[in-house]
Formats: C-alpha cells, sequence, structure tokens
C-alpha cells in the first residue's frame, strides 16, 4: 500500500458513492495518501519525525517553514487536509463532511500535494532546499 493508492482509493470512493460515511472515508483516505507522500519525502530526505501521533503535526510545520514555496503550499494543503480528516472521522455534527463536492475538493488537494511532492523529487536542488530549510527551522524552535 502507498500513498498513492490511498489518493486512487479516495478518488473512487467520491466518484462512485454518495452516502455520508463514504463522503467522510474518501476525506481520510485523501489526507492519509497526501500524508504517506510527504511522510516518503521526508524519509528520502532523511528528516525522522517522530514515531507517535505528533508526526502529523511535525511534518505539516516542517513543510510550511522550509523556505521552499511548493513544499510550503504543500504543507498548507496537507494541514488543511488534516484538519478535514478530523472533523470526517472524529466530528458527526460537522455535515460539510458528508458531501461528494467537499470529498472530491479533498481528493483533488491530495493530488495537488502529490503533483507537488513529484516536481519537487524530480530537482535536487529543491530538495536540497527543502531539507536545509528544515533543519534552520528546527534550530529556530529549539533556540540554538
Amino acid at each position: 500500500m502507498t500513498g498513492p493508492d490511498y489518493i486512487t482509493f479516495a478518488a473512487k470512493l467520491a466518484a462512485t458513492y454518495a452516502e455520508a460515511a463514504s463522503c467522510r472515508s474518501a476525506i481520510s483516505r485523501a489526507y492519509y495518501g497526501a500524508f504517506h507522500l510527504a511522510k516518503a519525502l521526508f524519509d528520502r530526505l532523511e528528516i525522522r519525525p517522530p514515531r507517535n501521533a505528533n508526526v502529523h503535526v511535525f511534518i505539516q510545520h516542517r513543510l510550511m517553514n522550509c523556505g521552499y514555496p511548493l513544499a510550503v503550499e504543500a504543507g498548507r494543503f496537507l494541514a488543511d487536509l488534516y484538519a478535514d480528516r478530523l472533523n470526517a472521522d472524529y466530528n458527526l455534527g460537522k455535515k460539510q463532511v458528508e458531501s461528494v463536492g467537499y470529498a472530491r475538493t479533498s481528493v483533488e488537494t491530495a493530488k495537488r500535494i502529490q503533483k507537488a511532492f513529484a516536481t519537487c523529487d524530480s530537482d535536487l536542488a529543491a530538495l536540497d532546499q527543502i531539507k536545509a530549510g528544515v533543519a534552520e527551522y528546527e534550530r529556530k524552535i529549539a533556540g540554538t
């Protein structure tokens, strides 16, 4: 199973089923597909996130603060998808996540993240800048 596999499955759910549970599931799968793509990028860059629930915010914050515009945007999109995923999975009162349109928008957002990371992967200078930007951000938050 890969990040793109989750995104493909989310797209199938959003395109095929209109039930509330399917929409919520599509949003959740779209997020996890994008998250696993981000995590794989960090693995390639040898950036080691925590192995606990904080990993989600850890990755988002480092992307949003790395200084490379495409990765910063991907980090923002990932944070937005994460918020939607939390609503889809845990907030049954949030009815907006039960619409097919909302689910499809989440899938499209995950695909934008996927495309952004593919673009970064094809540019060694971009990867170097992301890695250096994350290291700088970590120094900043550590106060060193």
